[in-house]
């Protein structure tokens, strides 16, 4: 009678109806060569002796390359005495594009815009060019242009990569080459260019349009078939080349002599660029643009005019930081993420912010800045320098103020002459004229000393600047050769301190601050026909962004006539000093040991030795980075007009 009232029921867990999937990548598949003789059970005599003869080449070229190297960063010495060497520049190789290709397919000349140094890319130091030309009227090619002319008719720049082998620049003749290793191209033109710090693969370009492309260098190349989807049959029945090019610069960029050179961009921010749409557009899917879902988008860094200038800041925490400076005189900031998978690897960049260097203001113009140049402190991401027609603008990214920021702007003092006054003397003129003003042209930041800043004008002045002073500490009047100009580029040298390089048009100098600090101690003349400064002024033109770059070895790299020079210099210029020279050997007490104890709060004019920033420098340099200090402080400014 217990169990009467009972009752049984049943209950669904899903227990029984559980399904468990696992989703895995499909597995990846690549077809590579080899270069040794595989080990098969058949003799293999016949194959050691070509494998011999194809590996021992290989191994004599990158022991030679090391030691070149080694003596190059002064790891090892250097074999010539600095005492009996003879004190000149001279050309040691010689990049540029193939006459063929310039006057069959291009159509204009060509101009070297900017530059970039590709640090130990497969073991050897590359200079990246930034070749560009005018827009002029093509004829319509025929039905025998081929796939190559239709790739580079809409073309008007290209990034060219060639090799910097030292073991090939010890040769007494110049040497010329027309073979670029890596063709980049992008159809919008290409206005500067910077190599990613630690990631010599990655080349990152600003365009007119006011995006940013990406080119991996360990992307596979393509042929120029390749990028109209054309078939390599189609493609060679269209093209008039029955039989290879005679020309072999021609074959080697055609892709007929071996690997074709051409790299198209991995990743572009262009998303950043159209999506400044008007209200009322329609989007890909033709519907309509809704601007409520952009959430303030020209706050997302969106640059609106021509990107003038991109440059990396060195690895701080692991990564280094990219750059990107608009004529308007916005900045954007980035960030390269390399995401890698099984099947392949992608490069993309992430904004990080930006921030505006002109002030606002209400003028027609919106503060319109007439941005050209920016250069970023050494071994940091935060603060930066912008070069306008407004003059050096310093900016932080961070927006903080500090007493450490410095100045917001650098000027030079101008004077005006006194016999210029007016009758009743109350009015004055400037000697500077007023088209040229004191318009910056290029800096740059010493690498061995925080906040030292070089600074090239228009009209023909060098200024040193201390970023935490608004004025100069020196000035030199007239040290520009064939000034007043705008192409300006300035470069100090990676291996000695007191050592940097000025190019103006074809004039190439070098200045050694150890050995006198007045001019130059070597002059070189590229060569070639150069237009007059007036000229070059007015002349309705593309200014290049910079035409001077130095490797890690301290040998200095020009554009000058459509070319990129690599210049050789003396050992004494490119080898750290390690005594001190006798006209500078004298005591010094610093202004921070006269400090009474226990009054540094009562000073009247408080320094900033606390807020100094340590700059690492190798050991070798240590000593001369003590001695340009030394100069910089005991050199008075140097200044002078008639």
């Amino acid at each position: 009678l217990k169990y009467c009232n009972l009752k049984s029921a049943s209950c669904q867990t899903g227990e029984d109806d559980q399904e468990v999937g696992i989703m895995t990548d499909e597995v990846g598949q690549e077809d590579k060569d080899v270069q040794f003789p595989t080990l098969t059970e058949r003799p293999t005599t016949g194959e050691l002796l070509p494998f011999m003869r194809r590996v021992f080449p290989l191994f004599e070229a990158s022991l030679s390359e090391a030691v070149h190297q080694d003596v190059g960063l002064g790891r090892q010495p250097a074999v010539a005495s600095p005492d009996g060497e003879k004190l000149e520049i001279r050309k040691q190789a010689r990049f540029g594009l193939p006459a063929n290709f310039i006057q069959g397919c291009l159509g204009a000349e060509v101009a070297v815009s900017d530059m970039a140094i590709c640090p130990q890319w497969y073991g050897a130091d590359h200079a990246a060019v930034l070749f560009s030309w005018r827009e002029t009227s093509k004829p319509v090619p025929g039905s025998s242009g081929g796939p190559f002319t239709a790739l580079a008719r809409p073309l008007r720049s290209m990034v060219g990569l060639y090799p910097i082998l030292s073991s090939a620049l010890e040769n007494s003749e110049e040497r010329i080459s027309l073979q670029p290793v890596r063709c980049l191209y992008s159809f919008s033109r290409l206005s500067s260019l910077t190599v990613v710090n630690c990631r010599p693969h990655i080349i990152v370009a600003g365009t007119e349009m006011g995006s940013l492309a990406v080119w991996d260098l360990r992307a596979k190349t393509s042929k120029p078939a390749d990028a109209f989807g054309m078939h390599e049959h189609a493609a060679g029945e269209v093209a008039d080349a029955a039989a290879a090019s005679s020309d072999k610069d021609m074959a080697h960029l055609e892709g007929k002599s071996g690997e074709s050179p051409w790299l198209a961009s991995v990743f572009s921010t262009d998303v950043f660029s159209v999506s400044t749409a008007a209200p009322g557009a329609l989007d890909e899917d033709g519907e309509m643009w809704d601007r409520k879902g952009q959430a303030n988008v020209d706050s997302m860094g969106v640059h609106c005019v021509e990107i003038c200038c991109v440059r990396c800041s060195d690895v701080v925490g692991g990564d280094s930081l990219i750059f990107a400076l608009d004529l308007m005189g916005v900045v954007s900031f980035w960030r390269v993420m390399e995401l890698a998978s099984v099947a392949h690897n992608s490069t993309k960049l992430a904004l990080q912010g930006t921030c505006t260097v002109a002030d606002s203001t209400t003028n027609v113009l919106g503060g319109f800045l007439g941005a050209s140049y920016i250069c970023i402190h050494p071994q940091q991401q935060a603060q930066f320098i912008v070069c306008s027609t407004s003059g050096l603008r310093q900016a932080n990214r961070q927006r903080s103020q500090s007493i450490t920021d410095g100045p917001r702007s650098l000027e030079l003092t101008h004077h005006s002459d006194p016999a210029l006054h007016g009758e009743d003397g109350s009015q004055s003129q400037e000697i500077i004229p007023s088209m040229f003003g004191a318009e910056p042209c290029s800096a740059a930041f010493s690498p061995f000393l925080p906040g030292l800043l070089l600074a090239a004008y228009a009209e023909g002045d060098l200024a040193l600047f201390d970023c935490s002073l608004c004025v100069p500490v020196i000035q030199w009047a007239g040290a520009v050769p064939k000034a007043p100009c705008r192409s300006v580029s300035i470069a100090w040298s990676p291996r000695r301190p007191c050592v940097f390089f000025v190019k103006a048009h074809d004039i190439l100098d070098v200045w050694d601050l150890a050995d006198r600090s007045y001019a130059p101690v070597l002059s070189m003349d590229l060569g070639g026909q150069s237009p007059s400064a007036m000229q070059s002024m007015l002349e309705d033109g593309q200014k290049a962004t910079c035409e001077l770059q130095v490797t890690p070895c301290g040998r200095p790299v020009v554009g000058h006539g459509g070319n990129a020079i690599v210049c050789g210099l003396p050992a004494s210029l490119t080898i750290p000093l390690q005594e001190v020279p006798k006209h500078l050997a004298r005591g010094e007490t610093p202004l921070e040991s006269l400090l009474v104890e226990g009054c540094e709060g009562a000073q009247n004019f408080p320094t900033l030795a606390r807020h100094c920033r340590e700059v690492n420098a190798p050991m070798s340099c240590r000593l001369e980075r003590t001695v340009l200090s030394t100069i910089v402080a005991s050199t008075q400014p140097l200044q002078a007009w008639i």
